[in-house]
């Protein structure tokens, strides 16, 4: 006995025709254009933590600040390339690659706004 045939449906696997180089690349150049200014606030206030001359600097506190301002900061570096590629190949890895470390850096964004908005 026969059943109805049901049409083929479309992969999930196929890979769809890569986008022009030039779209990558703008992707990348706004996305370092969002985050350099941020990359390098980051950084400064977490070696104004660090370095505080009132406390010691192998407290655990600390410890934990450099960790994860480090990780934190390899997200924002890490970001705009993942955008970037993941806008030129169009795979589903290099998206959830781009955003797992594109919501962190929206995270440090915000942060560092709402930090300078209750600063001034």
């Amino acid at each position: 006995m026969t059943g109805p045939q049901n049409p083929a449906a479309p992969r999930r696997d196929q890979q769809l025709p890569p986008r022009p180089q030039v779209a990558g690349t703008v992707a990348a150049l706004v996305g370092w254009v969002v985050v350099i200014v941020p990359i390098i606030a980051m950084a400064l206030i977490i070696f104004a933590a660090v370095t505080n001359p009132e406390s010691s600097i192998a407290t655990v506190g600390k410890i934990a600040l450099i960790v994860l301002g480090a990780v934190l900061l390899f997200c924002m570096i890490a970001s705009p390339h993942l955008l970037g590629q993941a806008v030129i190949h169009r795979e589903r890895a290099l998206w959830k690659a781009a955003l797992w470390t594109g919501v962190p850096t929206v995270g440090v964004l915000l942060y560092l706004a709402f930090r300078w908005l209750l600063n001034s």
